[in-house]
């Protein structure tokens, strides 16, 4: 019987007798296989209205601190009862917008919060609520570390400005001491943020550049543009871990090193497919996650208009494969989670209408790495539940001289009982697919048992959701040829 991988997803391009499909969902890639996409469980109270930004802090004990901001407040997710503690300043409604949303940075001990609408934000870890950032720092939209500096950017009153603080002191913002000082661009366009780093890069809508910090030096730190008509649409999506940094263009997903070298990830891959499902307005807000674990880069965008994240495309740069998932958020983030003790659970299972989490699950243990996502009405939640159903569709067979092929049992090869498979069919590549109803393997042998005689082929598996399973490889087919047509 021959044998059919499940092959590489890749909607971009023509999937006849090749080794790509436009066709795989909720699953994730392995090397030689897929693996399950987990679904998305809640587990905090709701905040007071949708989640505008959100960030994890770590203490220097390694406590971990999850932060949240809406329109109007700022808040701490309590780790006792699973609530949001309001750790606004004093007497304060901010003015934070889907257009003017929160950016969040650590400084040491400090988490510092903006948003292009309020005075920048600061609290120590351990402190009871926010006050005004010192030294009369402007307004940002966006807000980095460069290893000793606090560098803000998005400026409504500067646009092309970047501007850092003193070094090692994050409410100092006169220019001239303590090293402190702006750059402000003369092309390039508005600046879309940058990445975290002591030589880090700033993106603008048209231009890349390279920022060395020069010790010792008058300027502090020099700029040199490398990429020249390229830059992000999406300040949102700019996402980067250790040496790598990832973005959305007008057009295509990019990743890009720190001596300026870049890969268009998502060419002849997915881009195509994406942007011709993202409205134009909603491709400034495409979001970019990275994994805080794993070798993946996540990308939310709202499909076909919708009023929140619906889909997730998701990019392993180890394999350099891609798949996709559904989702339904109003943001992505990178977090670790708070840890919790078997006397806490009482006040946990209290909070919320059922414990979804084994004990020995990423979830509940302390400090460790998880993505993150915000309910449209603002629950905190993780993607470690249950499988998602999923759907692996085969790359189209068939033989363009004309033959008919007939097919007569199908095995797959995956680690499951549970998947329904159907068998798609057309004599024309002009016509639409007829698929066949589904059908269960065999509870003796595992085949499945259903013959299809046409010119084109195509099969599709769907596990449903909650099945366990760890790979899906592909399908072994008993086929015979049925003449000519």
């Amino acid at each position: 019987m021959p044998t059919i991988p499940f092959a590489e997803f890749r909607p971009d391009v023509a999937d006849l007798n090749g080794a790509f499909t436009g066709d795989v969902n909720n699953v994730l890639c392995a090397d030689g296989s897929y693996i399950p996409f987990p679904q998305f469980k809640p587990l905090s109270q709701a905040l007071p209205s949708a989640c505008l930004g959100g960030f994890m802090a770590r203490d220097d004990l390694g406590g971990t601190y999850i932060i949240a901001g809406t329109e109007t407040g700022l808040y701490r997710l309590d780790n006792t009862d699973l609530s949001w503690v309001n750790i606004s300043k004093a007497d304060t409604q901010y003015k934070a917008s889907r257009e003017a949303r929160w950016s969040f940075a650590q400084f040491g001990t400090f988490v510092i919060a903006v948003n292009e609408n309020d005075a920048p934000q600061v609290i120590e870890l351990g402190q009871a609520v926010f006050r005004d950032l010192g030294g009369n720092p402007p307004r940002a939209a966006i807000v980095r570390v460069w290893g000793d500096f606090v560098a803000l950017m998005g400026l409504p009153a500067h646009p092309r400005r970047v501007w850092w603080s003193g070094l090692n002191d994050a409410e100092h913002w006169t220019v001239g001491s303590k090293n402190c000082d702006y750059q402000e661009f003369p092309d390039g366009g508005v600046v879309q943020g940058s990445t975290e780093a002591t030589n880090p890069l700033v993106f603008q809508e048209k231009a890349i550049r390279r920022v060395t910090f020069v010790p010792g030096s008058v300027e502090i730190f020099t700029f040199q543009k490398i990429h020249d008509q390229r830059g992000a649409r999406s300040r949102l999506s700019i996402a980067s871990r250790a040496n790598l940094a990832f973005y959305a263009d007008e057009g295509g997903f990019f990743q890009i090193a720190p001596d300026g070298s870049m890969a268009n990830i998502g060419f002849e891959k997915v881009d195509r497919t994406v942007f011709d499902q993202v409205e134009w307005s909603d491709t400034a807000e495409i979001m970019g996650v990275v994994d805080p674990f794993y070798s993946r880069v996540y990308f939310a965008i709202r499909r076909f208009g919708n009023e929140d994240y619906n889909q997730i495309y998701i990019y392993d740069w180890a394999l350099s494969r891609w798949t996709k998932a559904d989702i339904k958020a109003s943001m992505l983030m990178s977090a670790a989670t708070l840890g919790y003790t078997l006397e806490g659970l009482d006040a946990v299972s209290s909070s919320i209408d059922a414990l979804p989490y084994s004990l020995d699950a990423r979830s509940w243990q302390g400090g460790s790495p998880v993505l993150a996502a915000f309910t449209p009405d603002g629950a905190l939640g993780f993607f470690n539940g249950q499988t998602q159903e999923a759907v692996l569709t085969t790359q189209e067979i068939g033989d363009t001289a004309g033959g008919i092929t007939r097919i007569h049992e199908i095995y797959l090869i995956a680690d499951t009982d549970d998947a329904r498979l159907t068998i798609g069919s057309r004599f024309r590549r002009s016509d639409a697919f007829r698929w066949q109803d589904e059908q269960a393997p065999s509870s003796r042998t595992g085949m499945y048992r259903r013959i299809s005689r046409s010119r084109f082929h195509k099969i599709k598996i769907r596990i449903p959701a909650g099945s366990i399973w760890t790979h899906a490889q592909g399908i072994e087919t008993k086929v015979s040829t049925a003449g000519l047509k």
